[in-house]
């Protein structure tokens, strides 16, 4: 069942709670001496948690301007928490505790966010939490427009159709294991069936029909929410998106889709103040309705994300 508050996340405020959890995940992973690790990071687990949450919970109640800092924080804290549940080690080595991710320090004149690169650099939190989180490698390229990332978050379709855009197709409803793809509809974006099927890679197919116009698929199990790249989940729509384009950034989980953007928000908010503040009070430039748009939703989604991760590894 999908939870739409964060009451796990609550239950996981206390240590013995959390010992038990952590006990158990370790035990999954057949990591040695899960109970004494256990013990030994129920408490780290509880203060990452509670710091993040926080760090969010202040964001809701402050200015939009300086929103986007404190929610990059948080959730920062929340993917350090959900580290010591795959490394009880974490942090092994000073190597894994910067941010992992570079942008252009000075912006050049006319900038548009959404033009904008983040570059992902081999060290660092965003490429381990990538592949100890996720087991995805995030190196298929080593930096991301922002309007790819924020494209492929389908909450944010809302925003593109209504600059008569469309990044993304539905593909399955919320449980849902069989469904049908128009082949019209992908073919009108020069998508292919066999790129489709590629997407499909690690995920147990048990039909694959073409039948004139449809391919029907059926899976041995449903779609995770936010667990499930490059099958993108709407918590508005309750269903899973992909993207028509085929050289996305779709081998990139939605939380860390999420950090990526929050990580060159909060240095534009601290470092180009002038443009930051330009765009909130005079609003000349399209960026304005995409970033509302994308702080109003991380400030939602994050908790939710973090949440149905940590129940997906019990």
């Amino acid at each position: 069942m999908l939870q739409n508050n964060q009451s796990f996340l609550t239950f996981l405020q206390s240590v013995p709670n959390t010992r038990n959890y952590l006990m158990d995940c370790y035990e999954k992973q057949a990591i040695s001496e899960a109970k004494s690790k256990a013990y030994r990071n129920s408490e780290r687990f509880c203060y990452f948690l509670e710091h993040g949450r926080k760090f969010i919970a202040t964001g809701k109640s402050s200015p939009v301007t300086v929103q986007p800092v404190l929610y990059f924080y948080g959730l920062g804290h929340l993917l350090k928490a959900c580290l010591l549940v795959k490394d009880p080690e974490y942090p092994s080595s000073s190597k894994v505790l910067a941010h992992g991710l570079s942008t252009r320090k000075r912006k050049k004149q006319n900038y548009s966010f959404s033009q904008d690169e983040v570059k992902i650099q081999p060290q660092g939190l965003f490429a381990y939490a990538c592949e100890r989180l996720f087991d995805s490698s995030p190196f298929r390229s080593d930096k991301a427009t922002m309007a790819d990332l924020m494209q492929l978050l389908p909450d944010m379709q809302e925003i593109y159709q209504w600059k008569g855009k469309e990044p993304l197709f539905k593909v399955a409803e919320l449980n849902e294991k069989s469904f049908e793809i128009p082949l019209s509809r992908i073919f009108d974006h020069q998508l292919t069936e066999r790129k489709v099927k590629q997407r499909f890679a690690n995920y147990q197919v048990t039909r694959w029909v073409k039948d004139n116009d449809v391919l029907q698929i059926e899976l041995k199990e449903p779609f995770q929410p936010y667990l499930s790249h490059p099958f993108y989940f709407s918590s508005t729509k309750q269903a899973f998106y992909t993207p028509y384009a085929r050289d996305t950034a779709d081998h990139l989980p939605e939380m860390m889709i999420h950090y990526m953007l929050l990580y060159n928000l909060s240095m534009i908010c601290r470092y180009e103040v002038e443009w930051w503040m330009d765009l909130h009070h005079i609003r000349d430039t399209s960026d304005y309705a995409l970033l509302t748009h994308f702080i109003a939703l991380t400030s939602e989604e994050t908790e939710k994300m973090v949440q149905l991760w940590l129940i997906a590894q019990k």
